[in-house]
């Protein structure tokens, strides 16, 4: 029975996360391309202006990244805490 359970819940899980994936990370994955391909179109920057560019444009992505990331992490530490007790 709990093991049918946890298998609900992983479930749950990954549709969650694939429906995250599809509908916003895909989005921020594009903006952040199409914004890095323009700061590469910039013939006056310098090579390290182009550089610094495409850090702030991946800099949302990798923020949303990491707060998935750390988010599914505290669920797993729950989750393994929850059926410990």
């Amino acid at each position: 029975m709990a093991e049918l359970q946890q298998l609900r819940v992983q479930e749950a899980v990954d549709s969650m996360v694939k429906s995250l994936e599809k509908e916003n990370i895909r989005k921020m994955q594009g903006l952040m391309f199409r914004c890095s391909a323009s700061c590469c179109e910039d013939s006056q920057a310098s090579m390290q202006q182009v550089h610094q560019c495409i850090e702030r444009c991946h800099a949302p992505l990798a923020q949303a990244q990491a707060l998935v990331t750390s988010e599914l992490e505290k669920f797993q530490v729950r989750n393994i805490l929850d059926r410990a007790l």
